[in-house]
């Protein structure tokens, strides 16, 4: 009897662990299509890492995740080429409500507390009119890309001023709503993402408010200040300018994977695509093949850098090993806030031309971008 009771215990208390490491996401959406397939995985730094067992399909607008979760973290759903975020808690039970199609208004709700989930729901009710009109003009985009891809001049010209009031309506309206908000509440490290990007706007010359913007940040604890956002947020607020096509290289200490030191002056006389990644981004990864391809096809003219923006141990831990020799894989250990920050760094990838006279020729974001721009790049070279 003894060692049933005994059992019993070692039972109770492995199931019990398990049920707080765990957290369940419920979601009931009005008006949502049927069928609606989309995933749900954790954010990691600036990407996800997205497994076949993510994978879910919604019906009558209901859907239920439960996933392992050891700390507070984020998560991300994504569905209809848009994306939802949540904060979760180990041992949370989240319900998301909303309608669609307006996935940034939708709410959730935790049975245990989760100050950064509580925060984001304030910015979410204070923007909500501004994220409709963003959904809405969005839509007006998404019809007007067949005939971007027939080579239409005019519907390009739309959607380049349409893109343009949608940015205006994050920098101008939503960033300062959500910066006056964290002036009177606790800020967390949902707060700490949006005056990252406040930051980020503020930089780039589109939020015309700094001081409000360090106002916030005078608000933050020293712990706060020497987070990793924190360091990001300083290093945005400290730099007066970034590097701008034709301005000369940004130089830094630069390490790869054995703790040898490099420089970007070190390939002078050579052109250099700069490469900036990190591990959970897909489009980053997707890239490879092609650096690849290039670091072999051009190694007598051109040299490929890749930066990584990640964790340090997630950088070492996917070390691309079958890279060219003059591919090269190296980091400042500074994330986001070192020298992707001097670049103007804002989404992943991004990719930087160099001259063999260390000026900067080009620089743009996405796969797309290297793949349309790179045979320009390397035009008779």
């Amino acid at each position: 009897m003894k060692t049933l009771v005994w059992l019993f215990g070692i039972f109770f208390c492995a199931s019990s662990a398990y049920g707080q490491k765990t957290v369940t996401i419920e979601g009931d959406i009005r008006n949502m299509p049927d069928t609606v397939r989309f995933f749900c995985a954790e954010m990691k730094g600036n990407g996800m890492d997205v497994r076949p067992e993510d994978q879910e399909k919604m019906v009558n607008g209901k859907f239920k995740f439960t996933r392992e979760a050891d700390r507070t973290t984020k998560m991300y759903i994504s569905l209809n080429n848009t994306g939802y975020t949540v904060w979760v808690k180990p041992g949370a039970n989240i319900k998301i409500t909303g309608e669609a199609p307006y996935v940034q208004n939708w709410l959730a709700e935790s049975d245990i507390p989760i100050p950064e989930q509580v925060e984001l729901n304030r910015f979410r009710e204070a923007t909500r009119e501004e994220y409709i009109r963003i959904h809405d003009l969005t839509a007006e985009c998404m019809k007007l890309l067949p005939k971007i891809r027939a080579k239409d001049s005019v519907a390009k010209q739309e959607f380049a001023s349409i893109r343009q009031t949608v940015n205006s309506i994050h920098d101008e309206i939503i960033l300062q709503k959500e910066l006056l908000l964290m002036l009177d509440y606790p800020i967390t490290d949902a707060g700490l993402e949006e005056l990252r990007d406040a930051a980020k706007s503020c930089q780039a010359g589109k939020l015309k408010d700094k001081a409000l913007v360090v106002s916030v940040y005078s608000k933050l604890t020293d712990e706060q200040k020497q987070s990793r956002l924190g360091d990001e947020i300083t290093s945005l607020l400290s730099i007066s300018s970034t590097v701008q096509e034709g301005d000369k290289i940004v130089d830094a200490e630069l390490k790869d994977i054995e703790g040898n030191i490099h420089h970007l002056s070190d390939y002078k006389g050579k052109y250099i695509l700069l490469d900036f990644w990190s591990r959970y981004c897909g489009p980053c990864l997707d890239a490879f093949p092609l650096l690849k391809e290039i670091a072999e096809k051009h190694k007598e003219k051109v040299v490929v850098i890749s930066l990584s923006v990640g964790p340090e141990p997630l950088w070492k831990e996917t070390e691309v090993k079958e890279s060219a020799d003059n591919w090269l894989q190296l980091s400042d250990g500074l994330g986001m806030s070192g020298i992707a920050a001097r670049y103007g760094v804002h989404a992943l990838p991004t990719f930087i031309y160099i001259s063999p006279e260390s000026t900067v020729l080009k620089a743009g974001q996405g796969y797309k971008f290297l793949s349309e721009d790179i045979r320009t790049f390397i035009k008779d070279k």
